[in-house]
């Protein structure tokens, strides 16, 4: 069982990588992040700018390969198709995710050396590059159960990109009393732990636990819906 996930492990990395769209996806926020960082770097102003385009690599890479991947999948009936093999649904959606998972995080680490270098500060930075990439590839698998038609999927898609990715950016901007509706957003979550480690600050324990409860919450929705 575990070659057949493999197996299945692989021929969805392929497809990413066959597919120019979903390179494009993974390669762009590469260079956004580098071009922009570049012509905007000012003193103090760079660690919120390269945290902030890591979360666009998980989001642009986790959200719109994954949500619209999925329902191109269910469209053309191969999503059901891999419902008769051996495979369990919870096995056939770990491999689509982990596939795209994998491509997130080449995303997001080449964005940080480039930027950044190879710093003590990566380790402690993975481990929210992943938690971030797993949330948003999470929420491209939910958009890919819940919606039936690729048009509709991908403007969807879009708008949640671009909701979690202009929120965190501007959030700081924001009046005092949007704080507490906001925080709870993973995107927010992310870009303060990046901010905070960048700066020689550590880790957040209540943002980083609840960013841990968002994959958990994420998770069981998944289970559901995909029962359903």
């Amino acid at each position: 069982m575990s070659y057949q996930i493999w197996k299945l492990y692989k021929h969805e990395s392929k497809d990413i990588l066959r597919s120019p769209a979903t390179v494009i996806l993974i390669i762009l926020p590469i260079f956004m992040a580098k071009i922009i960082i570049t012509v905007v770097d000012k003193s103090g102003l760079d660690f919120m700018l390269l945290s902030t385009w890591i979360l666009f690599a998980q989001v642009m890479v986790g959200i719109m390969i994954t949500g619209p991947g999925l329902i191109e999948e269910r469209e053309s009936k191969t999503y059901d198709a891999l419902l008769i093999t051996p495979l369990s649904r919870g096995q056939i959606i770990t491999a689509k995710a982990g596939s795209v998972l994998v491509f997130s995080l080449l995303s997001q680490l080449i964005v940080y050396v480039l930027n950044q270098g190879l710093t003590m500060d990566l380790l402690p930075s993975l481990l929210y590059m992943l938690l971030g990439g797993i949330i948003f590839v999470q929420v491209g698998i939910i958009i890919g159960l819940k919606v039936s038609s690729s048009k509709n999927g991908s403007a969807i898609c879009s708008a949640f990109m671009v909701v979690f990715f202009l929120v965190a950016s501007v959030y700081v901007a924001l009046p005092e009393w949007t704080y507490p509706i906001f925080v709870i957003l993973p995107s927010i979550e992310i870009v303060q732990n990046l901010n905070s480690i960048l700066n020689g600050e550590g880790v957040l324990l209540l943002e980083s636990l609840l960013l841990l409860l968002w994959i958990v919450v994420l998770s069981l929705w998944i289970w559901k819906t995909g029962k359903a």
